[in-house]
């Protein structure tokens, strides 16, 4: 009988477990397909996920100028907002280092669109001097005309769609610059159309200026929701917001921690949950199809692992080919689950549906998967080493 030696090399032993698991076509396609299952499963959810919590606070992204946000301490996001007397602005830039401050309102408004439909709209105040928080990408128009009277600029997805005009043969004629409709029973003619990024209920977006936004509001409005500040070139940023904070009616924050806020009251919503059962279901297929197949076919091969340890096979050989087999079925699941979730991310890009899959995300995947990979080879090992090549292989 020949023996393996210690100095053998387990090349060929590896080669031999891709031949064990090549030749089982259809466990290896299961086990595949389980992985596959889970990762897609878990890298979609999660990244829908990811793109809802970052539409939250699209309000701070969508205006890269500020670096400081200044709100009223019961304040959380835009959806829940206590407003500030105006005269808090003036504050804010007399505060030494801040180079400039522009208040920032924000109303749902209703809506009559063109074809005598009701809506609901989220409209924008911006600084009628300087125009600052208004759309940075614009389709269509000028930026400068919001300073016509009755003039608004739109969202593009809501120019195609909600406030778009219905022919009677049920065409849609997309808004254009130069129509009009109502807001709060006020006529709102658009001057522009831009792109932003989408919020988490599908509204219209409307930009306007402060004081058309008073108009707007149909009440004579003497306060201000969110005052955004640019501090000087140079400032201590650290040194400023502890100057406003030192005002017990102001809470000043960065941007990063006003997403975060913004974020943490989204999240109370309990979307979390809902998107972490989804998220949990797939981690679960993994361990329930993968490792049950990958389970099955070592069984199968029982005898072969069997005959290995009665030539000299020691265990650290068998653990180096479980472990390839699991390796190899764990990164071909892998990639092809996440390359359809990116595929199917980079197709609905233009759309109104939330998607973000930063590298993170792979890298929590991936790490899920090895650890479902992880956990099937392991009960496979445990299995192969457990059993007595004689019962097998005869004495």
């Amino acid at each position: 009988m020949c023996y393996l030696s210690k100095q053998d090399n387990a090349y060929y032993m590896i080669l031999l477990a891709l031949k064990m698991l090549i030749g089982n076509r259809a466990a290896s396609i299961g086990v595949i397909f389980g992985i596959f299952l889970a990762t897609l499963l878990i890298s979609q959810q999660a990244a829908i996920f990811l793109g809802l919590v970052s539409r939250s606070y699209r309000m701070v992204t969508d205006m890269p100028g500020p670096n400081i946000w200044v709100i009223d301490p019961v304040t959380e996001s835009d959806e829940k907002v206590r407003s500030m007397p105006e005269g808090y602005l003036d504050v804010v830039r007399s505060i030494h280092d801040i180079e400039w401050a522009v208040p920032f309102d924000v109303m749902y408004v209703p809506l009559v669109t063109q074809n005598g439909t009701f809506e609901i709209g989220h409209l924008y105040g911006i600084d009628d001097a300087t125009l600052i928080g208004g759309p940075a990408e614009m389709i269509e128009g000028n930026i400068k005309d919001l300073r016509r009277e009755g003039s608004v600029i739109i969202d593009i997805y809501s120019a195609n769609g909600s406030l778009a005009k219905t022919l009677p043969d049920g065409t849609k004629v997309p808004l254009r610059i130069g129509d009009s409709f109502e807001i709060n029973s006020h006529r709102a003619v658009v001057v522009g159309i831009c792109k932003v990024t989408q919020g988490f209920y599908p509204q219209p977006i409307i930009f306007s200026t402060v004081s058309q936004f008073k108009y707007f509001a149909s009440f004579q409005k003497n306060s201000v929701e969110f005052i955004a500040a640019k501090t000087r070139p140079g400032a201590d940023v650290n040194k400023v917001l502890k100057t406003i904070n030192s005002y017990s009616v102001l809470n000043g924050l960065t941007r990063d921690e006003f997403e975060w806020r913004i974020a943490k009251s989204f999240l109370k919503t309990g979307i979390l949950i809902n998107f972490g059962l989804s998220v949990a279901l797939g981690i679960i297929i993994g361990f329930s199809i993968a490792g049950q197949i990958f389970y099955i076919m070592t069984l199968e091969n029982l005898k072969y692992y069997a005959l290995i340890k009665a030539i000299g096979g020691n265990q650290r050989l068998i653990t180096q080919m479980i472990t390839t087999q699991a390796a190899l079925v764990g990164v071909i699941g892998y990639l092809l689950g996440t390359g359809c979730t990116i595929i199917w991310g980079y197709a609905i890009r233009e759309t109104t549906l939330a998607f973000l899959f930063p590298w993170e995300l792979l890298l929590f995947t991936a790490v899920i998967v090895s650890i479902i990979c992880l956990f099937t080879a392991i009960l496979s090992i445990h299995k192969v080493f457990i059993t007595d090549p004689k019962t097998l292989l005869g004495t």
